[in-house]
């Protein structure tokens, strides 16, 4: 699920928060989705396009899943949400960063989502050992790495859920933070299509409603989808 983002996947509670907190709204392009990101310091919310009736949200340090049920809300801890889909630990990706070789700039520039950016090509070895190499461009712009950190912990919440290990991620988020610079865009993974540093509509990163245990009938349902 959180491929998409693959080496930003450690950012959670290894990124020093800045002084003052960006807030903003985001258009990303994931792969093949749509994600709408909402963020206010160390709060945000995940919209995905073709899923109108869920959302992913993080309050303070956790993760809900937010999903509609008899015309009400449903908040249900996230992190147990991605046990019961992944049915336990889950392997990564082959292609998975699991140590970070190099972040170096190529001396280009690219504007992404009406933002300059710096081109850096990133080097590292994936799960499997194989040395790889992509292109990414990075911004200095506070709304911009206030964005990756939100998408960043809450893919590590996730990961962990799923007892994924995220030590080479972490790497890349270590130098993206001492090199004060946040993600634009990376391949064809991931890129930012508008971005708006304005805060998010009143109540949006709020609980809907009280978290509540999954129904067992639910659980039964959703791991059968799962399977699919």
């Amino acid at each position: 699920m959180m491929r998409w983002i693959g080496w930003l996947l450690a950012a959670g509670g290894w990124i020093a928060p800045a002084v003052v907190l960006a807030a903003g709204v985001a258009t990303v392009q994931a792969g093949d989705r749509t994600l709408t990101v909402s963020f206010d310091g160390p709060d945000a919310r995940v919209d995905v396009g073709g899923i109108g009736q869920g959302y992913l949200l993080m309050r303070d340090g956790k993760l809900y899943s937010v999903m509609r049920a008899a015309g009400r809300p449903l908040v249900m801890d996230g992190g147990a949400m991605a046990r019961l889909l992944g049915g336990g630990a889950s392997q990564p990706a082959p292609d998975m960063i699991r140590s970070l070789t190099s972040l170096q700039p190529t001396g280009a520039r690219e504007t992404v989502a009406g933002r300059a950016g710096a081109v850096y090509t990133v080097s590292y070895r994936d799960e499997q050992g194989r040395d790889r190499s992509g292109r990414g461009v990075l911004s200095k712009q506070p709304e911009v790495r206030e964005l990756t950190r939100a998408l960043g912990r809450m893919a590590v919440l996730l990961q962990a859920a799923a007892g994924q290990p995220a030590d080479g991620a972490r790497q890349v988020l270590d130098a993206l933070e001492e090199k004060g610079l946040g993600l634009l865009a990376y391949e064809q993974q991931f890129r930012v299509q508008r971005l708006a540093a304005t805060p998010p509509a009143p109540g949006s990163l709020d609980l809907p409603a009280p978290p509540t245990q999954l129904p067992p009938e639910l659980g039964q349902f959703l791991q059968g989808l799962s399977r699919q």
